[in-house]
C-alpha cells in the first residue's frame, strides 16, 4: 500500500527510534511511553495503587503528557471497529456500565461499530450518551476505571491530527493472545490502518509491532515503508503458538519475514543478557518493555548492554535517568 520504499535495519533504525529531538542524534536508548504517559492500574473500588497521578491510558492527552516529558515515542494498541475504523484501545473487552439494561456489557471492538465505541468513557461533551468503562482486576470482580487526569477514547486518525509531532508512534496491532484469528481478519484489521496512515502521516516516525507472528509479517508484506517488529514474551510455555515462546524463536521469525527487530519482556533479557548480542549479531533492533524498565538501574543495564528502547510507565524519571546518564558521560556531574 506504501509506494515509497525505505527499508531500516541498522544505524537506520536507531535514527529512527531517536526521534525528531535532537538536531545532531548520538546512538543512544529511545525512551517510548507505554500506551502514553504509562499504563492505568486499576484495583477494588478503583484506586489507582502505584502512588502516582493516573493519565487515562491511551489517549491523545497521555501521548502528549508523554511527547511534553520528553517521550521520543508513545506506543499505543490499535483495534478495528466492524465497521473499518482503527481506534485506539489495549483490552480484549470493553466492559462498560449499561444503566438502561443495568448490568455490565462485555463487547470486543471488532463487534462494535464506531459510533458504540464513542459512546463509551468519559466523554468532553456532556449531552453524549455514555457508558462508564469498568476493568477487570486481580480477583476477577470488577471496578470503575478511574483516573485522575481523564480523556475521551481515541481513533488513530485523532491521533495523528491532535498528537504533537515531536513524538513518534509505535503501533501496536493488538489481537486475541489464544483465539485463532482467520487471516481474512488479519487482512481486514492491517488494511485499514494502513490506509489511515498513509491518509494521515504528515512526516511522523512510525513504526508497527504485533505478538501475533503472522499478522506483523503479513504487515510487512504489504508494506516495506514503516519498520515491523514482533512483539514477545521471551520465556513463556503458555501460548499455542511455539513462535511467542522463546527470544530465538523471535529471532527465526524476524528473519525469516524480514522484520526489523523484536520487542521483548525485559525479564527475557535479565535472565539471558548475553542473547542481546545475538539478535544485534543478526542485524535486529531490540527493544523491551515492563514494569521493571521503569526501575533506574534495570534502564542503566539494559544501556551497558546495547538495547535500542525502553517502553516505559514512567516516562519523565526515565527521560531524566537518561540525561542523567548523558551529562555524566561528559563529566558535567558526578556520581
Amino acid at each position: 500500500m506504501e509506494a515509497s520504499c525505505s527499508l531500516y535495519s541498522g544505524s537506520s533504525m536507531q535514527s529512527l527510534l531517536t526521534g525528531v529531538r535532537d538536531s545532531n542524534p548520538e546512538p543512544r536508548v529511545a525512551i517510548i511511553g507505554h500506551r502514553g504517559c504509562g499504563k492505568n492500574i486499576v484495583t477494588a473500588h478503583g484506586l489507582v495503587c502505584d502512588g502516582r497521578p493516573s493519565v487515562m491510558e491511551n489517549t491523545i492527552v497521555s501521548f502528549n503528557l508523554a511527547a511534553s516529558n520528553g517521550a521520543d515515542f508513545v506506543e499505543f494498541d490499535v483495534q478495528v471497529t466492524k465497521d473499518g475504523h482503527p481506534v485506539i484501545f489495549h483490552d480484549d473487552f470493553m466492559i462498560m456500565n449499561d444503566k438502561k439494561l443495568d448490568c455490565l456489557l462485555h463487547k470486543r471492538i471488532c463487534d462494535m461499530t464506531l459510533e458504540e465505541f464513542t459512546q463509551v468513557g468519559f466523554r468532553k461533551e456532556p449531552q453524549r450518551v455514555t457508558k462508564p468503562l469498568y476493568r477487570m482486576i486481580k480477583d476477577g470482580s470488577y471496578s470503575p476505571w478511574n483516573v485522575s487526569i481523564d480523556d475521551s477514547l481515541c481513533t488513530l486518525e485523532q491521533a495523528f491530527a491532535q498528537v504533537s509531532p515531536l513524538v513518534g508512534f509505535n503501533i501496536e496491532l493488538k489481537f486475541d493472545d489464544f483465539n485463532h484469528i482467520a487471516n481474512e481478519e488479519l487482512r481486514r484489521v492491517i488494511d485499514a490502518v494502513l490506509k489511515v496512515v498513509k491518509e494521515s502521516n504528515r512526516g511522523r516516525k512510525v513504526f508497527f509491532s504485533s505478538f501475533h507472528p503472522d499478522a506483523i509479517i503479513l504487515l510487512r508484506q504489504e508494506q516495506s515503508f514503516y519498520p515491523a517488529l514482533f512483539l514477545t514474551n521471551g520465556v513463556s510455555d503458555k501460548y499455542p503458538d511455539s513462535r511467542r515462546n522463546s527470544l530465538m524463536a523471535a529471532v527465526e521469525v524476524c528473519l525469516t519475514g524480514n522484520l526489523q527487530g523484536i520487542v521483548s519482556e525485559v525479564n527475557a533479557i535479565l535472565q539471558l543478557p548475553e542473547v542481546v548480542e545475538t539478535i544485534k549479531a543478526a542485524g535486529l533492533t531490540l527493544l523491551t518493555y515492563g514494569d521493571l524498565n521503569n526501575v533506574a538501574e534495570i534502564f542503566h543495564f539494559q544501556e551497558s548492554l546495547g538495547v535500542d528502547g525502553v517502553i516505559v510507565d514512567h516516562v519523565p524519571e526515565m527521560v531524566l535517568e537518561l540525561l542523567k546518564n548523558k551529562a555524566l558521560a561528559v563529566g558535567l556531574v558526578s556520581h
